[in-house]
């Protein structure tokens, strides 16, 4: 699904406002980014019509009578096409994702968001970016050094991240954003509450990439 797609109308204005409430209580700043992909995974589309040209060419040899070469070689490039083509789809194309490739993508690209959306310029350095990539079904938490300093050593966003990919994952994805909105407020409401002057140093507004 295409991040616009997702956050129609409806959705932006439900993140947008549950960023602006949980901001009033706490001096942190908070960014929201929804990604389509964080990478173009072309080699998964040629891996798969490898793999399917090579079980033609297999089959053709086990299971049918001597056939002239070039209907082998037809058989086979068919049959890495057909891959090709199957690797656009969605579910195909995360299936045929390495664990490891998709986790460095994604973190990679939440570290340019991070610089990108300008969340190392707030005053204390109290930005916090939850980047949710939808082909990979996997969210990134980066928060500022201030941040860091006011949460205590043993504390994690893994709850963060783990409401916004179960919404993901079950087909609610803005569901689990507003809830991990909520979390991470809670969370700096504890440690980072508001001060008497607390101004909207950031946009509220979810950032949307489609690439």
């Amino acid at each position: 699904m295409r991040p616009s797609a997702l956050i129609d109308p409806a959705a932006r204005q439900r993140l947008e406002g549950a960023i602006a409430e949980e901001e009033t209580r706490t001096g942190g700043e908070i960014v929201v980014a929804v990604v389509g992909a964080c990478g173009e995974y072309a080699t998964g589309g040629w891996r798969l019509g490898t793999v399917l040209a090579a079980l033609a060419f297999v089959g053709l040899g086990l299971f049918v009578r001597p056939l002239p070469w070039d209907v082998y070689l037809a058989a086979q490039v068919v049959a890495l096409l057909a891959g090709h083509g199957l690797a656009r789809l969605e579910p195909v194309r995360r299936w045929l994702l390495p664990h490891h490739l998709a986790e460095r993508r994604v973190f990679e690209r939440a570290h340019r968001c991070f610089a990108e959306q300008g969340l190392k310029r707030t005053r204390g350095r109290t930005g916090i970016l939850i980047l949710a990539a939808l082909l990979e079904r996997r969210v990134v938490v980066l928060a500022d050094e201030g941040i860091h300093r006011a949460l205590g050593p043993d504390e994690s966003w893994s709850e963060v991240v783990d409401l916004a990919v179960h919404g993901m994952r079950h087909g609610r994805a803005v569901e689990g954003l507003e809830a991990a909105v909520r979390r991470c407020g809670e969370l700096l409401a504890a440690h980072l509450p508001a001060p008497v002057q607390n101004p909207d140093e950031l946009p509220n507004a979810v950032v949307v990439l489609e690439d």
